[in-house]
């Protein structure tokens, strides 16, 4: 069985999870408490089961740093698959790193199609908020109403999103918005949006 670590309130995201073969590991809340549960659980698996000789991580964040090091001094092969945004310590310090689209050639992610994508896209909440406010910025500044129908056609543009036919946008804490609709509720509940006779504005 596959497992995920993370923070989520949502039981019903869990049962979806159990249905997918996939077990929840939900942490306690803290700064990188998520990444510290994963080095823990990965230095133990090593230590009780010698016959590892590699490990994969699919990650770019330098939080890492020290579990590669700690991986090495075991004598573990590590192959590190990442993204553009890869720390370049982290780069440097496995034995050998992938870009993504290395190894997915007939897929790009940055230039995936619908057919390809029918899993729902996840972006990070706040990289969402911060282009919503971009785009109402720019749709005010051509003389166009910020509606919710306009702006749910433009965030798609995305680069993160493109070619997704669902979109999911995450929060730091596990929370998340399957809708676009209840995302911008939730940004709206932040003060910084409003919502005027069915135009959003910046406050």
């Amino acid at each position: 069985m596959l497992t995920l670590i993370g923070k989520t309130k949502k039981k019903s995201f869990e049962q979806t999870l159990s249905e997918m073969g996939i077990d929840m590991i939900n942490v306690l809340p803290g700064n990188n408490a998520v990444d510290y549960r994963i080095i823990q659980d990965c230095k133990k698996h090593i230590l009780s089961d010698p016959s590892i000789k590699t490990v994969v991580l699919i990650t770019g964040d330098g939080d890492f740093l020290s579990l590669v090091q700690y991986l090495k001094e075991s004598r573990v092969l590590v192959i590190l698959i990442s993204m553009n945004n890869v720390a370049e310590e982290l780069k440097n310090a496995v034995d050998y790193a992938y870009h993504i689209n290395e190894l997915i050639p007939s897929i790009k992610l940055d230039k995936a199609t619908p057919k390809t994508l029918d899993s729902p896209a996840i972006i990070p909440y706040e990289e969402a908020k911060k282009c919503l406010i971009e785009l109402i910025k720019t749709v005010k500044e051509k003389g166009k109403k910020a509606t919710l129908d306009v702006l749910g056609r433009l965030i798609k543009k995305h680069p993160q999103l493109s070619g997704y036919k669902k979109v999911s946008y995450y929060k730091s804490d596990g929370k998340y918005y399957s809708k676009f609709s209840k995302f911008v509720d939730a940004v709206i509940q932040e003060g910084i949006i409003q919502d005027c006779n069915g135009e959003l504005i910046l406050v």
